[in-house]
């Protein structure tokens, strides 16, 4: 059974993997600026609740082909909220604060992905809204990552202080088969780019 979960999780994580690369550079970037206005007009309750109050907000720095939050990391600076990025230490996320996206604040990792320099890791209690990256989600907002179970866990120890999930992502992303078990995570939100934005 397990090897059934495996197999598909891996299936759709491939074809995502396959159109995400199709993006072109040009879609991202037009992404990346509309997305404060497109995330600032969805009109949920709760979401818009949760990121007025915000203090600190966890974003990540996007690599093949994943949604580009660059834009709104920094109207979220603009505002004066605290952002933190993650950074495998030791097998394990942490998230560290930035005051900016500048070059020497971050490095590349083994896998190609920036990575804060600095090791002051943040209390998971302290965040208030992690925008998550993701592979795929079902209609549920289950979400399916990469495969370390990075989010997972970090997530999981936060308990019942956890963050409000965010998830942002293209509509191909959405795949009602999404296996799941007890350790995946669930967004409290998914703001969906519809997919007149990226198909040329």
């Amino acid at each position: 059974m397990h090897m059934d979960i495996a197999e598909e999780k891996a299936r759709i994580r491939k074809e995502i993997r396959r159109r995400r690369k199709l993006l072109s550079s040009r879609i991202l970037s037009e992404i990346d600026s509309s997305l404060p206005e497109f995330i600032a007009a969805i009109d949920d309750p709760e979401l818009k609740s949760k990121l007025k109050k915000a203090k600190r907000i966890a974003l990540y720095r996007a690599y093949n082909g994943e949604v580009p939050v660059e834009g709104l990391s920094r109207s979220f600076m603009e505002k004066g909220i605290t952002c933190c990025f993650p950074k495998i230490v030791n097998e394990e996320m942490i998230f560290v604060d930035c005051k900016s996206l500048s070059d020497e604040l971050f490095a590349t990792s083994s896998m190609g992905i920036k990575e804060p320099v600095s090791d002051a890791a943040v209390d998971p209690k302290d965040i208030d809204v992690v925008v998550l990256p993701a592979l795929a989600y079902n209609e549920e907002g289950i979400r399916l990552g990469a495969g370390g179970g990075y989010y997972d866990r970090y997530i999981g120890e936060a308990g019942d202080k956890r963050p409000y999930l965010l998830g942002i992502c293209y509509e191909f992303q959405i795949c009602s088969d999404v296996p799941y078990n007890d350790q995946d995570i669930a967004a409290d939100f998914i703001a969906v780019i519809p997919s007149e934005e990226y198909e040329e």
